[in-house]
């Protein structure tokens, strides 16, 4: 048996209960900062969640928040916060300053997700709001804290089993989204983006892996009936260095653009073009380099990912693949036929690789709907999963 009191699978890792399969979307942040104005995709909570169910799908990955959920430095709770646009990476969240309230609509999510069947996967991206409450999110006690009331308040509510997993930190130890723990452990500001792309000093680990143990094996004591764990993307020489054996999954994400080689051929460096017309014209160019040699392609993501689920097997955690697969901004700039192939090739993949745990694809969400109006599609790959 594993810590966490659930079966293990013998030499393979850890199982979710009953070895069920989750076909997974990934709404993050968006849920709640697009709910109002031009980008209201989710004011209608019941009907998205309707939608979701439609196509297949049992179970969701969102933030809830829990910097701005949890008590504020002074010791208060706080209803009402400004969100700040973080650039437009990947088409996350509103490109304008928002107020949300999480307090309020959390409960309504939790209700609707209940209702129609989804179990959610919880992670958090840490987003900027005018308190600057990130950056009081800085060590292990601080993630600790913050998703302990954050839980607390969901078992308060009456949701506590619709909580499946908790990812204590999208990417972690990367910046933006561990903007608070960045300099801690890189003794630098977070803007700096070179730690990211170099090997970790033996110091550094030592820093990350405190977060690995501590945040965890102190939540896991609250509440022993989710799994604990974190994700992460591009990191996985620095991870082989750490103790994982408080977590209970690795959500690795897997990117197209990963591949050096089809960053290149596919003129990436487009999408830095201060003009709209470089990345339109990348986003043609890595679709046909894509379809060229598809075969090709797609063996070099599946080695990928089979090296990181090789790992995830030695360690004894639960196989995930919370996010990807194709990267851009600028969404109507891509070839919404070239991803739902890239996304039904990884998702393949993953079944092959035994991963109990599989994103469709970071666009299955209401505000790309050049990717979500295929609803045939969605249930044709959702059952894929859930019946392998």
């Amino acid at each position: 048996m594993s810590h966490t009191g659930l079966p293990e699978q013998h030499a393979t890792g850890r199982c979710l209960p009953g070895n069920q399969r989750l076909a997974m979307a990934c709404w993050d942040y968006s849920w709640l900062t697009r709910r109002d104005g031009r980008a209201c995709e989710y004011r209608d909570l019941d009907r998205v969640f309707a939608e979701l169910a439609e196509r297949g799908y049992n179970a969701l990955r969102v933030d809830p928040f829990p910097h701005l959920l949890a008590r504020g430095e002074s010791g208060l709770i706080s209803d009402r916060f400004d969100i700040l646009p973080e650039g437009a990476d990947l088409r996350r969240g509103a490109r304008r300053p928002v107020q949300v309230q999480p307090r309020r609509v959390l409960p309504e999510l939790l209700r609707r997700a209940r209702d129609h069947g989804i179990q959610l996967w919880l992670s958090s991206w840490f987003v900027p709001d005018s308190q600057a409450r990130r950056s009081f999110v800085r060590r292990p006690r601080d993630f600790v804290r913050v998703w302990a009331e954050t839980l607390a308040f969901i078992d308060s509510e009456g949701f506590s089993e619709q909580v499946l997993a908790v990812d204590f930190c999208h990417e972690f130890p990367q910046a933006p989204w561990a903007h608070g723990a960045y300099r801690r452990i890189f003794n630098t500001h977070p803007l700096n983006p070179l730690p990211q792309l170099l090997s970790w000093s033996p110091s550094t680990a030592r820093r990350v892996e405190e977060y690995l143990i501590e945040v965890p094996r102190a939540l896991r004591a609250l509440h022993p009936h989710i799994q604990f764990g974190v994700s992460a993307a591009g990191q996985d020489d620095n991870l082989r260095q750490l103790d994982t054996s408080e977590l209970d999954f690795i959500d690795h994400h897997v990117w197209l653009s990963d591949d050096p080689r089809f960053r290149i051929g596919s003129a990436e460096l487009l999408r830095m073009a201060p003009t709209a017309l470089g990345e339109r014209i990348q986003g043609r160019v890595a679709a046909l380099l894509y379809r060229s040699r598809q075969s090709q392609w797609a063996e070099r993501m599946r080695k990928r990912l089979h090296e990181q689920a090789e790992f995830g097997r030695l360690r004894r955690l639960l196989p995930v693949l919370g996010e990807g697969y194709v990267r851009n901004a600028r969404e109507s700039s891509l070839d919404w036929d070239w991803v739902r192939l890239v996304s039904e090739h990884m998702v393949v993949a993953a079944l092959d690789e035994g991963v109990q745990v599989v994103n469709v694809g970071m666009h299955a969400r209401p505000h790309s709907p050049g990717f979500w109006d295929d609803a045939a599609w969605h249930r044709r790959i959702t059952g894929m999963i859930r019946d392998n």
